[in-house]
């Protein structure tokens, strides 16, 4: 997930999730609703807020349940996936192999940050794209040729690729919390974000100098 500012995925997730360790389930819009007292471990859970001495277990638990969840709303709420074009495929080949053949893109998606859920808004600051197992949610309209885009895309991969080698949505839910409470619930110092941006910068880099030798010139928008 590649952010313009810092992402609060674990609000975001657990946002899905009433009072209880069990799914989200939508309310309807004119039933009343309301959470537990803060101060209530049911209370912070339903505000999507995870009490600070949980432990690393507990964290990756939640987001076994909670990544699960989110890929199907997330599915519910957008248009149908599309494969990435051929022109993607050309220049993201030799960084994920077949892996572009396998993974899809939404365009103009609905991103977490933009649902309201129950009576409470669901906020994960303001980011660019989101990925739930093996499709990428991009927030701008396809732009062919946009090498920021395409930068982006290269971010969204790393977490496909990471999702593929864990086996399934629970399992990544689980790790990649996991690792956010082990990062000292930094987004930036989770592991799964230092090797996702560590790829990219590398990526980026190497698509400057591909672009420039045949072309001649290279251009981020």
């Amino acid at each position: 997930m590649q952010t313009s500012r810092r992402v609060n995925l674990i609000g975001a997730c657990l946002g899905l999730m009433t009072f209880g360790w069990g799914f989200y389930n939508p309310i309807p819009e004119r039933a009343t609703y309301s959470c537990p007292e803060t101060q209530t471990l049911g209370g912070q859970l339903c505000r999507g807020q995870m009490p600070h001495q949980m432990s690393e277990e507990a964290w990756g638990q939640m987001g076994a349940v909670a990544y699960k969840a989110a890929a199907q709303l997330m599915q519910s709420n957008n248009s149908v996936p599309q494969p990435l074009t051929e022109k993607q495929k050309k220049y993201l080949r030799p960084f994920f192999g077949d892996l572009v053949d396998r993974v899809k893109v939404v365009y103009e998606a609905t991103l977490m940050e933009d649902w309201v859920a129950a009576s409470f808004k669901i906020n994960v600051g303001e980011s660019n794209a989101q990925v739930y197992g093996d499709v990428i949610y991009v927030k701008k309209p396809h732009k062919e040729g946009d090498l920021e885009q395409l930068i982006l895309l290269a971010h969204e991969l790393v977490h496909c690729q990471q999702y593929e080698e864990l086996g399934s949505l629970g399992a990544f839910g689980y790790h990649y919390f996991k690792e956010y409470k082990k990062a000292g619930e930094s987004y930036r110092d989770n592991s799964f974000e230092v090797e996702a941006f560590g790829r990219e910068e590398a990526f980026s880099q190497w698509l400057a100098g591909e672009v420039s030798r045949t072309t001649g010139k290279y251009h981020r928008h």
